[in-house]
């Protein structure tokens, strides 16, 4: 076979070639090999320069928030905590308020038992007191009635009797039967 009929065959089988020719498939397999290995390379930049940073980004994110799940948890437990010692110490407060009430009431009751006892004391007192004075008011006057009584009964009897009995005499007698009258008077009244 000659040149021509070379060439002849070659552009006869050129003109031939079809989408699934061999040198048709050769030139997909170049340009899927490039494809490949230009999504490859692409991925790996993407995978530096893209991913790593999201990815950083994202578990920095996460880690804030299970930071922030983390102390939310501990300030609801602290809550919880400080809501049970409020109820305590309140439920303390109420216990020594009613114990101070009922502390009060004994003491109140204590002071109106000891000021009662103290007014019928002074009562008493001023009582025993009064019926004192009034015993020697008596007395005084019962002596001041004697003495008039011996003084007018020695007066009328010096007059009656006259010179007979002496006035000392008339004086004891005197005294004498008011000391008994008046003693039997007293008596009657006390």
């Amino acid at each position: 076979m000659t040149y021509l009929n070379a060439m002849y065959l070659a552009v006869a089988l050129e003109e031939e070639s079809s989408l699934f020719s061999a040198d048709q498939l050769g030139g997909y397999a170049v340009t899927a090999l490039f494809t490949v290995i230009n999504v490859f390379i692409t991925y790996l930049i993407i995978k530096k320069l893209l991913f790593k940073p999201i990815l950083g980004i994202m578990k920095n994110r996460q880690d804030q928030i299970n930071n922030s799940l983390e102390e939310a948890q501990k300030a609801a437990e602290e809550a919880k905590k400080h809501e049970e010692e409020s109820k305590k110490a309140i439920d303390d407060a109420r216990i020594e308020a009613s114990e101070i009430l009922e502390t009060s009431r004994e003491n109140a009751e204590t002071q109106a038992e000891i000021i009662k006892e103290k007014a019928n004391d002074d009562a008493s007192d001023i009582i025993s007191r009064a019926e004192n004075d009034s015993k020697r008011i008596k007395k005084v006057a019962l002596e001041e009635m004697k003495d008039q009584i011996s003084d007018l009964a020695v007066e009328i009897a010096g007059k009656v009797i006259g010179d007979v009995v002496s006035e000392s005499k008339l004086k004891q007698i005197s005294d004498k039967y008011t000391d008994e009258v008046l003693e039997n008077e007293v008596n009657k009244i006390g």
